[in-house]
């Protein structure tokens, strides 16, 4: 999600009693988010916040942060003295399970963006409630990782501002790393409604893309920045950033928790019962494919090559049950396609909606993930 745009630096009319930096205590009912945080403070601020502290000591800039900690009701003064910082807000999930080295829990928990001052408590007690959801049950239990009241969920608070282009970077190795990016805010990229420009990296530089030219901010390339953000944390990073006026802000930095494929060469001389789209999540699978308007469909069948236009998180416990997943919109980097290599399901996104009509017709498919075709048998 796209969330917010003030530099790091606290603003002149920050509230002053609102504790800043320091160590966590159960007395903290709004913590001002700083590089001192580390990961021994994850049960009481979440996966998000810690990520957000790696950026900071890696000397990247990111929003202005407070964090709700898990289990604490901020005051409604407190609340009231955040509109002297900004008049709008997002408010992000920091959940104690997300962000990990081994599930990143991609989309799986609530965020809030352009919240209004005075409506920050209804939007912290939406996210907090988005813990308890089924899909964040389907995704619990399908990857073993036991009962969502093991959950406990902090909020972030940022000031809020649309930037001009959003996008996320999921790195290989050294220099090495996919970006993706849409205008606007990162809503459309994350949630896979749209199929993003994109580019990928290498030690020599950028080796290929959708665009004639890279994504700069600055005038420098943002994958350059992406690696150095990437170098300064000393693992391949799964970023998301912001181009503001201001400039690049980093939103979120998570560890990658399943090896990113290298992308396809060139399609192959065209195959009318062959769709070619983006790799997404590699394995193979040939089951009969079924085509879902919406995650109520009471024609979907367990074991079936599942087909919709885009999927957001509330579709995890069909992609649970599914022998793939094919979507016509959607890049490698957005939450179904992370959520897919995690679960282990093969995905090939962005193929299209004409040639997801093809696919249609409710007959076996063979989908290769790893190639990021579709064959009609």
């Amino acid at each position: 999600m796209s969330g917010a745009d003030i530099p790091a630096d606290a603003p002149a009319d920050a509230p002053a009693d609102i504790p800043v930096g320091a160590p966590v205590t159960g007395a903290d009912t709004v913590l001002r988010l700083t590089g001192e945080l580390g990961d021994g403070d994850r049960s009481a601020v979440g996966g998000k916040a810690v990520g957000l502290a790696a950026l900071l000591r890696a000397g990247a800039t990111i929003p202005d942060t407070w964090v709700v900690p898990v289990g604490a009701e901020p005051a409604a003064d407190d609340l009231a003295r955040l509109a002297a910082v900004a008049p709008r807000w997002a408010v992000r999930s920091s959940a104690t399970v997300e962000d990990g080295a081994a599930l990143s829990y991609a989309g799986m928990f609530r965020s809030e963006l352009d919240v209004p001052a005075d409506g920050l408590a209804t939007a912290i007690a939406a996210v907090r409630d988005s813990a308890r959801s089924g899909r964040v049950a389907a995704y619990r239990e399908r990857t073993a990782s036991g009962p969502v009241l093991d959950v406990g969920m902090a909020v972030l608070l940022q000031p809020f501002r649309t930037p001009a282009r959003s996008g996320l970077w999921l790195g290989r190795g050294p220099g090495r790393g996919r970006l993706e990016w849409v205008r606007g805010s990162g809503d459309a990229l994350v949630s896979g409604a749209v199929t993003p420009a994109w580019e990928e990296w290498t030690p020599e530089g950028p080796a290929g893309g959708s665009e004639p030219e890279p994504l700069t901010s600055g005038g420098l390339p943002v994958g350059a920045a992406c690696v150095a953000v990437q170098n300064a944390l000393g693992m391949p990073a799964d970023l998301e950033f912001a181009l503001l006026d201001s400039g690049l802000v980093w939103l979120q930095f998570r560890p990658m928790t399943t090896v990113l494929g290298e992308s396809p060469g060139p399609a192959a001389e065209a195959d009318e019962k062959v769709v070619h789209g983006i790799a997404a999540s590699a394995g193979a699978a040939t089951a009969r494919a079924l085509r879902l308007r919406d995650i109520d469909d009471p024609r979907w069948e367990p074991g079936a090559v599942l087909l919709a236009e885009q999927t957001d998180p509330d579709w995890v416990p069909l992609m649970a049950e599914a022998a793939a997943l094919v979507t016509a919109e959607g890049g490698m980097l957005c939450h179904a396609a992370i959520v897919a290599r995690e679960l282990g399901v093969p995905c090939v996104t962005g193929v299209g909606a004409a040639a997801l009509e093809r696919l249609a017709a409710g007959g076996p498919v063979a989908v290769d993930g790893s190639a990021g075709t579709v064959a009609i048998l």
